[in-house]
């Protein structure tokens, strides 16, 4: 035991130079793919965060079209323009340059503050490591919110509850679903105070436009957001519906009853996952439920795309690295890897390719590892050991 504890507190020469070596990947992989952007322009997410920084000072419609500009709609909170103010000031390649490297590396310290052994540090850095690139080639912010939703568990679990309630609240005015990982505070000490930060940070962040704007073009812009997050029809099927839909051969965009007994069902083992949380009151529980909830969020979401996944994936990769015994880890880690990081790329053939793309594969392994986190929570008997 006290062998462990060293291993963990005091990193070896080799781990290190394993960490120093994944950080020059990260970064590699990073610059590549900032000069492929540059070059192809295929930047049209960065586009829409810029954008919506001169639409909101200007007076103008934040959820509307503007083709001129960008393709697709700007789906974020209405304070987002005002986070993402730095980036849209700056020249636009110096700005997307700094955009990845954040996202980029929030992900790295924030796995390296899980509660393990700097060897798992790094193993989950590199099975990552391609679903990551995939959501920083499309210039997404899906890596900060995986950064943030994994910062604001262990910062829970520390008792930080101020910082966790921070990380919440950006969560929330990003793409609010991400927010959900807040549901962990009910499983900690100090509740009152992580709630009192949440109100002070919600409403500070809820009204931050108004340095720019007026109050009613915010409440309209309100309005229009919680117009457009609730329309049933922005989706894009990459999703354990999109799954379904597929291997049916229904393409189109309408809601089906199986669609709501799914969701029901999906809520029914959210509920499931809370209550043995509940009950066990242990580190290794809450961060089951932390990967739980990071995967919940992305495959029972029905405006999730590829890019999503890296939260997912993350929440999946760090929890099966961490807990689950060593055949079921190889097995389940070898079936994410491959089908959902690998075959949705070009780096397979096309045949394996068409088809994991075709019929939505990429949900497959991580419906398996949420059953499997499931009915860890269902029969855990107390901690288990980081080895």
């Amino acid at each position: 035991m006290r062998d462990v504890l060293l291993s963990y507190r005091l990193p070896t020469d080799k781990s290190q130079r394993n960490t120093r070596l994944i950080a020059g990947m990260y970064t590699l992989g990073t610059l590549i793919l900032f000069i492929q952007a540059v070059l192809t322009q295929r930047i049209n997410n960065f586009h829409i965060f810029r954008s919506s920084w001169g639409h909101l000072v200007h007076g103008l419609p934040l959820y509307k079209f503007y083709p001129a500009e960008y393709g697709d709609l700007f789906l974020y909170h209405p304070s987002f323009p005002v986070l993402f103010f730095p980036f849209a000031v700056l020249p636009l390649q110096l700005s997307l340059l700094l955009w990845m490297l954040l996202n980029t590396f929030a992900v790295f310290y924030a796995v390296r503050q899980l509660p393990a052994t700097p060897k798992q540090h790094n193993m989950i850095l590199l099975l990552i490591l391609l679903e990551l690139l995939n959501a920083i080639q499309s210039s997404q912010v899906n890596p900060l919110m995986t950064a943030l939703m994994l910062l604001t568990g262990i910062n829970l679990q520390k008792g930080r509850v101020r910082s966790a309630a921070l990380f919440t609240c950006i969560l929330f005015f990003i793409k609010g679903y991400g927010a959900i990982v807040g549901i962990m505070f009910l499983f900690v000490d100090r509740k009152l105070e992580y709630l009192k930060y949440c109100i002070i940070f919600g409403i500070t962040g809820t009204l931050l436009p108004l340095l720019f704007i007026s109050p009613a073009t915010l409440w309209q812009h309100y309005a229009d957001w919680f117009a457009l997050i609730t329309d049933p029809f922005i989706r894009e099927d990459c999703s354990l519906f999109g799954m379904l839909h597929a291997f049916h051969h229904d393409f189109s965009r309408e809601p089906t009853p199986a669609d709501t007994w799914i969701f029901a069902a999906a809520v029914g083992g959210l509920a499931t996952a809370a209550v043995c949380t509940a009950i066990a009151r242990t580190e290794r529980s809450r961060f089951l439920l932390l990967a739980y909830l990071m995967i919940w969020v992305v495959i029972f979401n029905q405006a999730a795309e590829s890019p999503t996944y890296v939260i997912a994936v993350t929440g999946a990769v760090s929890i099966l690295t961490l807990y689950s015994h060593k055949s079921v880890k190889l097995v389940l880690l070898v079936l994410l890897i491959f089908v959902t990081s690998l075959c949705p790329t070009d780096l397979v053939p096309k045949f394996l390719n068409d088809l994991a793309v075709t019929y939505q594969l990429k949900v497959f392994p991580l419906t398996i590892v949420l059953s499997y986190i499931q009915v860890m929570l269902f029969f855990q008997s107390g901690e288990v050991k980081i080895d």
